[in-house]
């Protein structure tokens, strides 16, 4: 998809295509992960760690696109994407999770690595000029 063709969307199908791409990369990556854990002894030794890693790795990568994909605004459109990830993360997560503390300071966590990702993503590169 060209880009013009993403500036023509709207904010709403935008932030849309930024949460489908993280997720796609969060289960891609997960299954990095799985493909790892059973080359070891113990395949659910270390799982919970894959899993936080995956969601660290998904929320930056989700801040990043976010700001890349919009137009104007750039960090707010990548904190909006990365709040909207995270909230359907968090909706899994509460229903799944056996811990609420634990859930709740992964969320504060991934809502701080998602801004990060939108400081990084709406950074403005300098070009060189020609000479």
């Amino acid at each position: 998809m060209p880009k013009r063709m993403i500036e023509k969307l709207s904010f709403p199908a935008r932030t849309a295509v930024a949460v489908a791409a993280a997720a796609v990369a969060a289960l891609a990556l997960c299954a990095v992960f799985a493909f790892i854990a059973a080359l070891g002894d113990d395949p659910t030794a270390n799982l919970s760690l894959y899993g936080e890693i995956s969601f660290c790795a998904s929320m930056l990568f989700c801040g990043i696109l976010g700001a890349k994909l919009a137009s104007d605004k750039r960090f707010v459109c990548g904190v909006a994407a990365g709040s909207a990830m995270l909230l359907l993360t968090a909706v899994c997560a509460l229903i799944l999770a056996d811990d609420l503390i634990k859930a709740l300071i992964l969320a504060a966590l991934g809502l701080f690595i998602s801004a990060a990702g939108s400081a990084i993503g709406s950074r403005e590169v300098k070009r060189k000029r020609r000479r």
